[in-house]
């Protein structure tokens, strides 16, 4: 994760390493902790042996929707994505696919929270990431995830939407007029992890813009 924050120009205030561990770069800005300090620290209950605090340089909905446009990839839109380690998991598979831009309505957990940056294994600092309003997003169509009801994935032409939200596991859409996408799924089976359903619609926007 140090390593993905320096090579995106993040600027490290302070790196603490556990005593016996080793920084992936050099930095004058170390502090060696003893075990017991270290451990007393951190907030997981197997921590890796470095940890950082870095300055971040925050990005307007503008700056999201911009990157979106100048890549000609749909901005994704998180609503109400709840849960950190989905958050980390959409970031991971989002720079992975190659979507450049991701904008947070409120109520979705913080990509940049401890957990969801450890679930993106730092791949959150490759994306533009803004926190947003919906009238912020005005002027964008889109398509919204839904488990059932809309156009199947294979059919809906997402790869030229101005937008593509995930909404919440729980309460779905908090917005009603967006077009509706869907992944087919075999009989029986309710819904998808919201981040497996990112994953499967990513990269099919992907296969569309290489084919």
């Amino acid at each position: 994760m140090l390593a993905e924050a320096k090579a995106a120009g993040l600027e490290f205030e302070l790196l603490v390493v556990r005593e016996g561990d080793k920084l992936p770069f050099h930095s004058e800005s170390r502090v060696t902790l003893t075990a017991g300090a270290y451990r007393a620290a951190t907030q997981t209950v197997t921590p890796q042996g470095v940890m950082a605090i870095a300055r971040l340089r925050e990005s307007v909905a503008a700056d999201a929707i911009r990157a979106a446009r100048n890549a000609r990839w749909p901005l994704l839109v998180l609503d109400g994505v709840q849960d950190p380690g989905n958050v980390g998991a959409i970031c991971r598979t989002a720079a992975a696919a190659g979507a450049p831009a991701l904008a947070v309505l409120p109520g979705s957990a913080d990509p940049y929270g401890p957990k969801a940056v450890r679930a993106s294994a730092g791949n959150v600092f490759r994306l533009v990431v803004a926190r947003a309003i919906w009238k912020d997003l005005e002027g964008l169509d889109g398509f919204g995830a839904t488990p059932s009801g809309g156009a199947p994935l294979a059919e809906a032409s997402i790869e030229s939407a101005g937008m593509i939200v995930l909404g919440s596991e729980a309460h779905g859409l908090s917005r009603k007029d967006l077009m509706l996408v869907t992944v087919p799924l075999t009989e029986g089976v309710e819904s998808l992890n919201v981040a497996a359903a990112a994953a499967l619609i990513l990269f099919e926007i992907k296969r569309r813009r290489v084919a």
